[in-house]
């Protein structure tokens, strides 16, 4: 019984916690959004039968217009707090471990639901604490820390042979979260209210807290081994002992060092081409959200809400199983790179498929079409985690993970900009610049597939009960991976842990 819990441990990792972190998530931003146009209608008209129902009021101007308004303080509040503890937490993390990026976001997140449910309980409740919510739930890193917490741990435990299958399973629970907190949040808000709505909410944070204490095992220290690397981090043993009084600038100072610093056989310019394609594949992603209720409510689609929610769900549950079944299975004859580039070529046909669509069928058409779409970001992690060193796994992922928080503004901005500009002259405009960033992904990977690949490193273990009788040092035991023959052995550092009586 205990070899089978363990073997379960091994098989059931990080997905639940992105799992019920998403559907958190996904519960939270419509109910939201209801909350702040109820609050805003009370306030211009305090009349509680007028204000019950919120998606009666989307004609009106004056309630629409501050609602919109505070919708976009909530989200910039969100997204910039995120960025500092982000950018330390990836480095800390690598030191101290994984779970706490993942069990402090869902107790912020708890305090935040709790929040939500006063102001939601209290009649008169300025719309604007809403915005304090997410401050607080920002302070935590949010999103950001989990996914980089999440990402990090896969890439711990995890070799090269199965690195990118588990990443695109870690990947598929934010797509499966997603479709089943939007499908949550308005059976929720129909049947029982905003209360009942942000308890769920809190209930799916609870169920992370309690699943990351109770099961998660944390992953072998990586300052245990001996890693031949492209280059040894100053001081590294010294700071493992003192990380805890390190300040924050310098885990920040770690992360940007993890992502610039110069490495072998063209890879700076391998990683820097990731993260750009990580970023640019985000702007797409929120872009998308931020507009795409807009566009399908407007004539001659014209969908209403039910129809949103279902069409929304159909294309994460596409998106999920494409993640955790057929590309698995794709992997085993086609190259990651070769799928990575026709997961953004097929994103590319969706949207301008998107675009054009006049009626319902065409819209649901671009849910096939695009189903492929979530391969490219995970491969994109895969790749991004081969490159750096066992000890830069969360600095790396932490810039990333700070990179997608600031794409929220940059494609709200961008796209919220443009949609109406073009809306009386061609309104599916947003989705052919949408198109255009995915061209630029095809090229960004067709380029990474032409440069050296990158080469396993050397792991090597040390044996404390197998001392030197002369030195004094632990006897070193090699286990399997391949060594790269074509890196330069002058650029390899030993690293070895001493004996201590």
């Amino acid at each position: 019984m205990p070899a089978l819990k363990e073997r379960l441990r091994e098989i059931f990792t990080v997905e639940p916690v992105l799992f019920f972190f998403m559907t958190g998530t996904f519960i939270l931003a419509p109910a939201t959004q209801q909350l702040t146009i109820t609050k805003v209608c009370e306030e211009l008209y305090d009349n509680a039968s007028i204000c019950a129902h919120p998606e009666d009021h989307k004609g009106d101007a004056e309630i629409q217009t501050k609602a919109s308004y505070i919708m976009l303080v909530y989200t910039a509040a969100l997204s910039v707090v995120s960025i500092p503890p982000a950018m330390f937490l990836g480095s800390w993390s690598d030191r101290v471990g994984r779970k706490c990026g993942m069990v402090v976001p869902s107790l912020m997140s708890l305090a935040a639901g709790g929040g939500l449910v006063a102001i939601a309980a209290v009649k008169g409740a300025n719309a604007y604490w809403t915005v304090a919510t997410a401050v607080v739930t920002g302070i935590s890193g949010g999103y950001v820390s989990v996914f980089l917490s999440c990402f990090s741990y896969v890439a711990d435990v995890t070799d090269a042979s199965s690195r990118t299958r588990r990443m695109a399973l870690a990947e598929s629970m934010i797509f499966i979260g997603g479709m089943v907190g939007f499908l949550l949040s308005g059976f929720l808000l129909h049947r029982f209210g905003f209360v009942q709505t942000f308890g769920s909410y809190c209930a799916c944070h609870a169920l992370s807290i309690l699943y990351v204490l109770l099961w998660l095992r944390s992953p072998k220290p990586r300052d245990q081994n001996l890693t031949l690397e492209g280059e040894e981090e100053e001081e590294e043993e010294e700071a493992s002992r003192t990380c805890v009084r390190m300040s924050l600038l310098k885990y920040a100072q770690m992360s940007f060092k993890a992502v610039l610093r110069e490495r072998p056989d063209k890879e700076n310019t391998k990683l820097n081409l990731l993260i750009l394609s990580t970023f640019l594949n985000n702007v797409i992603s929120v872009g998308e959200q931020s507009v795409l209720l807009l566009y399908l409510t407007y004539k001659p689609r014209e969908f209403t809400t039910e129809l949103y929610g279902v069409f929304n769900s159909i294309r994460m549950l596409l998106l999920g199983i494409t993640l955790m079944g057929i590309f698995p299975l794709l992997l085993r004859f086609i190259r990651e790179t070769t799928l990575a580039k026709l997961s953004a070529l097929t994103r590319m046909a969706s949207y301008v498929l998107l675009a054009f669509s006049t009626n319902t069928w065409m819209v649901f058409l671009t849910a096939v079409v695009g189903a492929l779409s979530g391969i490219t970001q995970a491969v994109v992690r895969s790749l991004s985690s081969a490159i750096v060193g066992p000890n830069e796994q969360g600095a790396m992922f932490s810039f990333m993970a700070s990179m997608e928080a600031l794409c929220i503004l940059v494609a709200v901005t961008l796209f919220n900009g443009i949609y109406p500009l073009t809306l009386s002259s061609f309104p599916g405009m947003v989705f052919i610049v949408m198109a255009g960033f995915s061209f630029i992904i095809l090229i960004i990977i067709q380029w990474i597939s032409i440069l050296p690949p990158t080469q396993p490193r050397l792991v090597i273990k040390t044996n404390p009960l197998h001392l030197n009788p002369i030195t004094g040092t632990a006897a070193i035991s090699c286990y399997s991976q391949t060594f790269a023959t074509n890196h330069k052995f002058s650029a390899l550092h030993w690293k070895t842990s001493k004996w201590h009586k």
